[in-house]
């Protein structure tokens, strides 16, 4: 006789009827489907400072070193529900690494997170300030004990230049979700288009 296979529970099927059509409410109904719950953020202890920060499209993109290619590939309402949890994002984290911060140290592990979040985007300025702080760590003494985890290693950061770009990438961000998705002008010069080719070897 067969063994019996419990039935394991793999959560709603992709045809379920939801009720709601628009994409956020959408998401708020399949995250609390069957009793689950709805992730909440954080409270940031660190506020991001803006001052002196561009208010012009064309100088945030030099300042920030934006390379808008992967946004572009987005359809408009993909980029603006994408945008929109970006920029909570960015701030998050921004406080979670300021938070570690002694002296002019913070936690290579929380730098760590924010630099995969700017690079995830392309936001290469403050990429680089993360880089920075990287290479003037000597990692040997703080051996990984998990993928991008090492305990009690700190790593010295430019904190003004760090506090500067991220400020200026959320300002971008921010245009952007003003926006609804759309990029500003500045963005159509730097997208970088890839003519689509297909070849085939002679038989």
């Amino acid at each position: 006789m067969g063994r019996v296979k419990k039935e394991e529970d793999l959560g709603p099927e992709a045809d379920e009827n939801w009720k709601s059509k628009d994409p956020k409410a959408l998401a708020h109904e399949i995250a609390t489907f069957m009793g689950g719950e709805w992730p909440t953020r954080p409270v940031r202890k660190v506020q991001l400072a803006a001052d002196g920060v561009p208010t012009g499209d064309e100088e945030l993109f030099e300042m920030t070193m934006l390379n808008p290619t992967l946004l572009s590939e987005m359809s408009l309402k993909t980029r603006f529900l994408f945008l929109e949890v970006y920029l909570e994002d960015l701030q998050d984290v921004y406080s979670e690494v300021m938070e570690t911060l002694k002296g002019d140290k913070v936690t290579y592990d929380s730098l760590r997170k924010f630099k995969h979040l700017a690079i995830s985007l392309a936001f290469n300025a403050v990429s680089d300030v993360c880089q920075q702080a990287f290479d003037k760590t000597d990692f040997d003494p703080f051996p990984e004990v998990a993928p991008e985890e090492r305990p009690g290693c700190v790593c010295p950061l430019d904190v003004k230049a760090f506090t500067q770009q991220t400020a200026a990438a959320v300002a971008l961000v921010k245009m952007m979700v003003d926006a609804e998705g759309e990029l500003p002008p500045a963005a159509e010069p730097r997208i970088v288009r890839v003519e689509k080719k297909f070849y085939y070897d002679d038989i």
